[in-house]
This record gives structure tokens, C-alpha cells and sequence, in this order.
């Protein structure tokens, strides 16, 4: 089976292909390089096919969930992809349809989930949760503090294997060590909280940068001085501001979710010193006091602290940088996120063992 080219379908609620076609080196972190080493080094063909909504259907073009969704896409595949060995859902509601039409269209690839967002909450996304993922394969979630909620809530724990998130490493990389450079902290989901970090800095003499459209709340005797950019950055101008800053903030609340992953690894990727809420989901990426000082959800006081320490020993700081660096390289880079992923998606697709 090892010898065997697997043929996978990759299906998003978003637009991937026109991103993927007007590449150009240097410009973002590499789109396609994932897929090109699944094909070269492990024999996987992905083909990824964008959802084509018509535009008479303004409902389903106005959320990526909905969008997602796409009967024709859905359909498509059914019909013309029968000679797959796997369709790949990024989350739930791309492979909804497919899940309840599968087995009336004697349909036999696998169907799988890459990316979980627990939400119990918003009653679409819930909805759509309900009907795919226990009709799924796999299920390939980006932290292992996910599975004890999928088998809690549909009792697939053991169908999830856990293959984290990529950074390109050849993109995110440390520049000159900037010791007076300002605290950065980046961030637009749910899961970020803002409030702790503003009570932690306030008081303190420091330059904070915040990335984010969140309103923000500021006392109006706080010492710190916050610049806030609310604008849209290209990646180069996003990795700039990781280049100017001294460490990275990244302050949590508990979520289900991998909240502060893509913040995490870039960072890491680019040598910074991180200070970061224990959120349990995004454990996984993290050395406590090794690649990031780790303090309490929600906790101001202790986060003050691991700041005011980090930025006291600009040794400890460079010392840490490297670590993460090096564990980013190590874990998150394209070639050991492509192994672990090919080994991931030929053991779904491997046909059961016989017994003995």
C-alpha cells in the first residue's frame, strides 16, 4: 500500500485556488508547498476544488459556513470523483452534504475533517457539527486537547489524529535580536483577551503594539503607550512588526479551540520571546519556560510578572527566541508537518487489517 498513489479531493469554504495561482516567492508564506511534497516524497495527489456558488444564491455566499456548504460542489464530487481515496473537508460544513448522501450513492472514498472549531453555541455551525462529524472517516485536529471533547460530545475520539498546523519557516525568520523593540500582540478570534493584557501593561513603562479590530480599553492612567493597527497588513508587513518587537504577548481565554496558534508559531518562526495564557488546546505547541513563559488564564497579575521578568534578562529572552526557533523548524516546518500528514492520511486510507 505504500507504493500506492493516494488521490485526495481537498474541499474549503473559501477560494484557495486563485491564492495558490498567483503565488509569487517571497510574497506570503508558500501555499503549495504542503502539496508538493505529499505528491514528490509521499505519493499523494491533492487536487483542491473551490466551492462555485452561483451568485442567484446571495444566502450561501454570505458565510464561509454557508459558503462552504455548496450542493454543486457536494454533487460534483459524488458523481465525478468516485475513483478518490479520500475527500478532505477543511471543518465541517464542506463535506455536510456529502455525509448524508454517501451511502444512497454507494460512494466509497473516505471522508474526512481537517480542522475542528467546537462551537455549541452558534446553531449553523452546531448543526452542521452534528450531522458530519459522526458520519466521518477521520478526522485531523490541530491539538491533542481536542479529542477528549469529540468523544465527549459524539464519542469520535478515537477517529481523530491530532497532526498540529505548519508555519513556513523559510517566510518567518528571526532577524537582528531588537532588545528595546515593543511588546506585540496580535489577534482577531474570540478566544484573545484583551482585557487581562491592558490590566497587565497598563501600569508598566513599556510600548505595546496590538494587531486587532477589538475595541480596546485603556486607563487613563496607565503609563503603558499602546499603538492599536486595525487595518489589513500584507505578510511582509505583518512580519515586520514580529522583526520590530522585542517579545510577543499572546493572552488567552479557555476556548475549545486552538485559539493563538497562527500567533504562536509565527512568532516562534521569527526567534521572539513569548508570554502566553495557558489555554489547554495550545499546549501542545509550547515548552513552558523553555520556548514561552506560560501564566494562568484570565491571570493580569502573573502575566505583568512573566513580562516584567523576560524583558529583565535580554539573555534569557535571546536564549528563549532561539528555542522556539529551533522547535518551530523541528515540528512546524513544511517537511515534518507534510511526513506527519501523509502518514495520517495513508493510515485512514490503508484497508482494514484482517484478523487473525
Amino acid at each position: 500500500m505504500e507504493n500506492h498513489r493516494l488521490k485526495v479531493v481537498l474541499i474549503a469554504s473559501e477560494d484557495w485556488l486563485p491564492g495558490i495561482r498567483s503565488y509569487a516567492p517571497g510574497s506570503c508564506p508558500d501555499p503549495v508547498v504542503l502539496y508538493r511534497l505529499l505528491a514528490e516524497r509521499y505519493g499523494i495527489d491533492v487536487e483542491i476544488i473551490d466551492p462555485f456558488l452561483s451568485s442567484k444564491l446571495p444566502l450561501l455566499r454570505r458565510h464561509m459556513v454557508y459558503r462552504g456548504i455548496d450542493p454543486f460542489r457536494a454533487l460534483k464530487i459524488l458523481l465525478f470523483r468516485r475513483d478518490v481515496d479520500l475527500v478532505l473537508s477543511v471543518f465541517e460544513s464542506s463535506v455536510a452534504v456529502m455525509t448524508l448522501l454517501r451511502r444512497a450513492m454507494l460512494y466509497k472514498p473516505k471522508l474526512a475533517i481537517w480542522d475542528v472549531i467546537p462551537d455549541e453555541v452558534w446553531k449553523p455551525r452546531k448543526w452542521l457539527q452534528n450531522i458530519a462529524f459522526p458520519r466521518v472517516d477521520g478526522l485531523f485536529v490541530l491539538s491533542g486537547n481536542q479529542i477528549p471533547y469529540l468523544e465527549k460530545r459524539w464519542g469520535i475520539g478515537d477517529r481523530a489524529t491530532p497532526i498540529w498546523q505548519e508555519i513556513d519557516t523559510e517566510f518567518y525568520q528571526p532577524q537582528n535580536f531588537n532588545m528595546d523593540g515593543p511588546i506585540l500582540a496580535i489577534g482577531d478570534d474570540h478566544g484573545r483577551d484583551w482585557p487581562t493584557l491592558i490590566e497587565a501593561l497598563a501600569p508598566l513603562d513599556v510600548e505595546l503594539v496590538v494587531k486587532t479590530r477589538a475595541k480596546l480599553a485603556v486607563p487613563n492612567n496607565a503609563r503603558m503607550r499602546l499603538k492599536q493597527i486595525s487595518s489589513r497588513l500584507s505578510f511582509p508587513e505583518l512580519r515586520e512588526l514580529y522583526a520590530k518587537a522585542s517579545l510577543v504577548v499572546i493572552p488567552l481565554s479557555e476556548t475549545l479551540n486552538v485559539s493563538g496558534v497562527g500567533s504562536v508559531l509565527e512568532s516562534m518562526a521569527m526567534g521572539k520571546p513569548l508570554v502566553i495564557s495557558d489555554n489547554p488546546p495550545i499546549r501542545d505547541y509550547l515548552e513552558p519556560g523553555k520556548t514561552a513563559e506560560v501564566v494562568p488564564v484570565g491571570d493580569a497579575v502573573k502575566l505583568r510578572e512573566a513580562v516584567v521578568a523576560l524583558k529583565a534578562d535580554p539573555e534569557r529572552m535571546r536564549t528563549m527566541g532561539g528555542l522556539a526557533r529551533a522547535r518551530a523548524v523541528e515540528l512546524y516546518s513544511a517537511e515534518p508537518y507534510a511526513e506527519r500528514f501523509a502518514a495520517a492520511l495513508r493510515s485512514l486510507c490503508a484497508p482494514p487489517r484482517s484478523k487473525p
